[in-house]
C-alpha cells in the first residue's frame, strides 16, 4: 500500500548511538514517519536520520514506535510518532498560588466533597466573652480590677496600636491567671 509513497531514506540510530539499520524506505511527515520494514528494532528515544539533498540531516526522536500488524492488502509497517531533535523544548513554568481566607483550599484534578463551617468572631464578642469569664472566675479583686481595665482599654482602642497596648496590659495583669483566659488568647492575638 505504501510502496509508491516511501520515497525517503532514513537511518535508525539506537539510544546508545549504534546504527541499527541504514537506507530504510520511509515517508517522512512532520510528526509521523511511515516505514514498511516490520523487522526494525524501534524503541522510544531512538533517532531516525534523513539525509537531505542539500547535505543537511533531519534528525527525529522516536516518541512512539507505532507498529501495525499486516491486514488484507496491507503488510505490517510502522507509523512512528516523532519530534524533531531541534524542536524547542517546552519552557519550564512556575505557578505560584497564594491562597488565603477561611477554609481556603485548592483541588486539582479532584473532587472536594467536604463541608466547612466558618465562623468569624469579632473583637467585641471576644472581649465580651472575656469579661464574662472574668466575672465567673475567682480571681482576687485587685487582679480582677486591673484585668477589667485592660479589657476596657482594648475595647476603646481606636487603632491597632491602641489595641496592642491594651493587649499588653491585659497579658501583664492576667499573667498569674492565664489558665482562666487560655481559650481566648489565640483570638486576642489575631486582632493585633
Amino acid at each position: 500500500m505504501f510502496e509508491g509513497m516511501l520515497n525517503d531514506r532514513v537511518t535508525l540510530v539506537k539510544k546508545d548511538g549504534t546504527v541499527a539499520k541504514e537506507n530504510i524506505h520511509a515517508m517522512v511527515q512532520p510528526k509521523t514517519i511511515f516505514m514498511d520494514d516490520a523487522t526494525l528494532p524501534i524503541e522510544p528515544g531512538d533517532r531516525l536520520l534523513r539525509l537531505l539533498p542539500s547535505g543537511l540531516v533531519d534528525e527525529y526522536i522516536v516518541n512512539e514506535p507505532g507498529f501495525y500488524s499486516g491486514l488484507r492488502g496491507m503488510k505490517a509497517h510502522f507509523q512512528t510518532k516523532v519530534k524533531r531533535s531541534d524542536a524547542p523544548a517546552a519552557q519550564p513554568s512556575t505557578i505560584i498560588n497564594n491562597i488565603q481566607g477561611n477554609n481556603a483550599r485548592v483541588n486539582i484534578n479532584s473532587t472536594d466533597n467536604s463541608q466547612n463551617l466558618a465562623m468569624e468572631i469579632g473583637a467585641s464578642e471576644t472581649l465580651r466573652a472575656l469579661r464574662e469569664e472574668l466575672d465567673r472566675s475567682s480571681i482576687p479583686a485587685d487582679d480582677a480590677h486591673a484585668i477589667r481595665e485592660a479589657i476596657e482599654k482594648m475595647e476603646t482602642a481606636g487603632s491597632k496600636e491602641g489595641f496592642r497596648e491594651g493587649y499588653q496590659s491585659f497579658m501583664a495583669a492576667a499573667a498569674n491567671h492565664v489558665t482562666v483566659f487560655a481559650p481566648f488568647l489565640g483570638a486576642l492575638a489575631s486582632f493585633l
